[in-house]
């Protein structure tokens, strides 16, 4: 009986022992966390039920995302290329640079922006909304 049992565990720790030690362990980046806007505006999250969107959005060189607001927070991190986020602020716009490796959150109705790629390559970013349902994305600004 005490064979059999040691031949089960020495069996045992054959099988698994060699796959857990060949698998690597998952490893974690936090890329981004954020609570304001790039106009340093605290986002509000809407009422209603929950919905995250995910989107992987590419801006050709030269391309432009029109004047608007996001009714929901959203989160952007840039993959590729670089993107300018341009603010109206008091009538004034105020532009930022994002760069490959870095992200920016938007959401709050007193701060439209619009973006553009003046890079010099198509820019790719992953967008993800934090909204509920039947609330569009983004609301264009006249």
């Amino acid at each position: 009986m005490v064979s059999k049992l040691f031949g089960i565990a020495a069996a045992s720790l054959l099988l698994y022992s060699g796959h857990a030690l060949a698998s690597p362990n998952p490893v974690v980046e936090e890329l981004f966390t954020a609570n304001r806007t790039l106009g340093g505006r605290i986002v509000a999250y809407p009422e209603g039920t929950p919905e995250m969107r995910v989107y992987r959005i590419t801006v050709p060189v030269g391309a432009k995302i029109p004047l608007h607001i996001h009714p929901s927070p959203v989160v952007v991190m840039v993959e590729q290329g670089k993107l300018s986020n341009v603010r109206i602020v008091d009538g004034a716009e105020v532009t930022d640079t994002i760069a490959a490796g870095e992200g920016f959150l938007e959401g709050h109705p007193g701060e439209p922006h619009y973006v553009i790629n003046t890079g010099t390559e198509p820019a790719i970013s992953l967008v993800t909304f934090a909204s509920v349902e039947g609330m569009p994305n983004m609301v264009r600004v006249e």
